[in-house]
């Protein structure tokens, strides 16, 4: 049947991975596991011995910006009712964190100064010097040492000096000087004492030093450490924690840090009251002014007037009424020229909601406590150094965006207060006009007294405002309680010795195992007979032994060793094997995958083997394009195959007789330019079959057959063919090439012959029990000359 049929191809079953053999790999190289298992724990215990503890300091506080205010007097608002209501809870934490606090927190301690101690491993910070303290008086200008270590190396309990590491400048201004413990000096810009020289501090020389941090440095460091969270969702409770290297020196920065958002909160609040009462101090000082005006009018009035009737009491009512509308509205219109003037003039103090003077305008009151807000935000994310943060512009388009709100309401508003104002005109008006029957005097002195009234209640208003500002400024505290002073435990969050060291040891296992199974595992090359059975489906003839003698014609000079041995086994499975004509075969061709596994080396001991044992054997040299049979055999013919293929030679030439019984040659001379073409001819083939007439035994050792195509003219001329694969050197790429020809039947028969088997090396050579030719496990029990030769190298003998 001509073509690909698919009953005919072969199917190989997938074999199992065989983890044992991985297993069995990686224990023999326990004194590199164990080897870095050691090392690996003495890593993780030095990593304890040296890191620094870290300790984890927390604190709790609760704030009151969420809860509903109530004043300390029954009857008065408090003082949240000025102050625009209370704040986003997603706000409030960064505005706690903001710079200014952070910063007045710096200002407050001496923590400009950093001290150390360097030690032969690590160098440790410390909260003081060795017996001495920094004292900075002012840093101004340029010329200050910010970064640098500056050891304090004390000479005496009176003087030391300085040692400068990174900076010339500063090494000329400040070593092989004597400075004076406690006596203020002046370098540069830096002005300075070092206060101490007890006698207790160590003389020790250049261990321990300063630094002079920048305040910017130490805000961001400190903003970034302290961490406010929300002990809950919905709660008004705030955890703070930090970790620290120096617990005692974060702790007094917590503590002071509260103090400072304590103090700045309360002060705020009380600012803003102030802006209140101010404000009411000036409306006030006007309205009075007014009431003065209007009582000198109706005194006057009264005392030209005296005896005439005061008219129809209902019309004064009804007028009372409307003045008391229109004092509304004058207020209202009062209040939205205050606000529109505050924002067109952007000043810097706080504004205040409608509300504090009790207008009814719920939009407007919404826009202005949202518009008091962005400010408050502003002092949170603005400052020299972010004016191009995204988030700063970000606010400054909302902050702009509420403007423009509030003067579209003020717009809205004023607009209904003049429709307002002109209905309550019309309606006085129309009053006035139906006491036309009263005199003119009468009707003068009732407006005064109209207005007199209307100011007074508008005077009245501000007076009980301002008192309840006045008693919210006095009465109020800060928004925020401290719950749990920040305090710390001994045992530090890090580094955690147990685990370190559990992971260290787990890790010193692990690694190794892992690194030598992936090695096996992805290893491309044949390393044993597993990967042998997983990426050839030909059968295995025979496995030789690795040499240790230093000769390629191991069977003639070394007829007693292990290889020789091998040989002789594969010799008699050879007779198993059935050649075309249904008999015992006697042509066989050897090949390889690749160059390099042995195949010329096996050709020339099989050949050997074969005459050896009696039968007329002849070993031709077919590989032209890399001819080395010749370098090793007994006879050095003049001619070889080329020649005779090509016409160069006769038979009688190229067939040559060693000094072996029952062995002959043909060397593959010289190289030519179409070896394919050659071995492909008819002359090839007459050439064969002269010799299976001749000869018992045929053995052709030929060029890789997965390289070029030189062996695959050869297979109609063998009844045979030998693979050589080599331990440790075959691919296994290569070899499933060649298998892959082997199983759609393009080579055949084939069988495999394993070469170069290391027995004890890495356990490779051992193969499920005995291996006629190479006795249980390797062991030859001193049938072979390798045992007497390993007795000789032994390093103790046995008396």
């Amino acid at each position: 049947m001509n073509g690909f049929d698919f009953q005919d191809e072969l199917v190989k079953e997938e074999k199992p991975i065989n983890f044992l053999k991985y297993l069995l790999k990686i224990l023999r190289r326990w004194p590199f596991i164990i080897l870095f298992f050691a090392f690996s724990t003495t890593l993780g215990i030095l990593y304890n011995r040296y890191a620094n503890p870290v300790y984890s300091i927390k604190g709790q506080f609760i704030t009151k910006k969420f809860t509903e205010n109530k004043s300390v007097i029954p009857g008065l608002v408090d003082a949240g009712y000025f102050l625009g209501g209370t704040q986003e809870v997603y706000e409030e934490i960064p505005l706690l964190k903001s710079n200014d606090k952070i910063a007045e927190t710096i200002d407050r301690l001496n923590f400009r100064v950093s001290y150390f101690a360097q030690g032969y491993v690590k160098t440790v910070e410390q909260k003081n010097g060795n017996g001495y303290q920094v004292v900075i008086d002012t840093l101004t200008g340029s010329t200050v040492p910010y970064g640098l270590n500056i050891f304090v190396n004390k000479k005496s309990d009176t003087q030391f000096q300085f040692n400068v590491e990174g900076s010339e400048q500063w090494e000329k201004l400040l070593e092989d000087k004597n400075f004076n413990y406690n006596q203020d000096y002046v370098v540069g810009d830096w002005h300075f004492m070092i206060k101490g020289g007890n006698g207790s501090a160590s003389m020790e020389q250049n261990k321990f030093f300063f630094v002079i941090n920048k305040k910017e440095s130490l805000v961001s460091e400190y903003k970034r450490r302290l961490n406010i969270s929300w002990q809950q969702q919905g709660s008004a409770i705030l955890n703070m924690n930090m970790e620290s290297v120096i617990p005692e020196k974060d702790i007094e920065f917590m503590n002071t840090y509260y103090e400072v958002v304590e103090e700045l909160g309360l002060k705020e609040k009380n600012q803003n009251l102030e802006n209140t009462i101010n404000f009411i101090d000036e409306q006030m000082a006007m309205i009075s002014d007014s009431i003065i005006q209007f009582q000198e009018t109706i005194d006057n009035l009264q005392l030209e007037n005296r005896e005439l009737t005061l008219g129809s009491q209902t019309i004064f009512s009804k007028l009372n009424e409307l003045d008391e509308q229109k004092a509304e509205v004058l207020l209202q219109e009062r209040y939205y020229e205050y606000l529109k003037s505050y924002i067109n003039q952007k000043r810097s103090s706080e504004v205040f909601a409608p509300s504090l003077i009790g207008l009814d305008a719920p939009l407007l009151n919404d826009l202005v406590n949202q518009y008091i807000q962005q400010k408050q935000e502003d002092k949170v994310y603005r400052n020299s150094e972010n004016y191009k943060n995204p988030l700063v512009n970000r606010e400054d388009s909302m902050r702009k965006r509420l403007e423009k709100n509030i003067f579209e309401a003020l717009r809205s508003y004023r607009e209904v207060n003049r429709e307002k104002l002109q209905e309550i005109n019309q309606k006085s008006d129309f009053l006035m006009g139906s006491m036309s029957e009263l005199q003119g005097e009468m009707r003068e002195l009732n407006r005064a007294k109209r207005l007199f009234e209307l100011n007074q209640n508008l005077f009245d208003l501000f007076l009980q405002r301002k008192t309840e500002a006045a008693i919210s400024k006095a009465s109020a505290t800060s928004d925020y309680q401290l719950i749990e002073a920040p305090s710390y435990s001994n045992n530090p969050v890090r580094p955690n010795s147990e685990r370190n060291l559990l992971v260290a040891m787990a890790l010193g296992l692990l690694l190794p195992v892992v690194f030598f199974f992936i090695k096996d595992f992805t290893n491309p090359r044949i390393m044993d007979k597993d990967d042998l059975d997983r990426n050839s489906d030909m059968p295995l003839l025979g496995n030789i032994a690795h040499k240790i003698d230093d000769t390629n014609t191991i069977v003639k000079d070394r007829p007693k060793s292990l290889v020789a041995e091998s040989f002789r086994a594969l010799r008699a499975n050879l007779k198993y094997l059935q050649g075309k004509d249904k008999k015992q075969a006697k042509s066989f061709m050897v090949t390889s995958s690749v160059s390099g596994e042995g195949k010329t080396f096996c050709s020339l001991n099989l050949a050997y083997t074969l005459a050896a044992s009696g039968r007329k054997t002849i070993l031709i040299g077919a590989d032209m394009r890399k001819p080395n049979l010749t370098d090793f055999i007994e006879a050095y013919p003049d001619k070889g195959l080329s020649e005779y293929l090509a016409g160069y030679a006769d038979k009688e030439e190229v067939v040559i007789n060693g000094q072996t019984k029952n062995l002959w040659f043909v060397g593959a001379g010289a190289v030519p330019p179409n070896p394919s073409e050659l071995l492909a001819g008819e002359k090839m083939n007459d050439f064969m079959v002269e010799l299976r007439k001749e000869f018992d035994a045929i053995i052709i050792d030929t060029s890789p057959i997965g390289l070029v195509a030189d062996a695959m003219e050869l297979l109609p001329h063998v009844d045979h063919t030998l693979l050589i694969v080599r331990q440790e050197v075959s691919m296994k790429q290569a070899l499933s090439m060649v298998n892959g020809l082997y199983n759609d039947g393009k080579i055949k028969p084939m069988s495999v012959i394993f070469n170069d088997i290391q027995l004890r090396r890495r356990g490779y050579g051992y193969y499920g029990g005995y291996i006629y030719g190479m006795g249980y496990g390797g062991y030859g029990y001193g049938y072979y000359d390798e045992d007497r030769l390993k007795k000789k190298r032994g390093l103790f003998k046995k008396k």
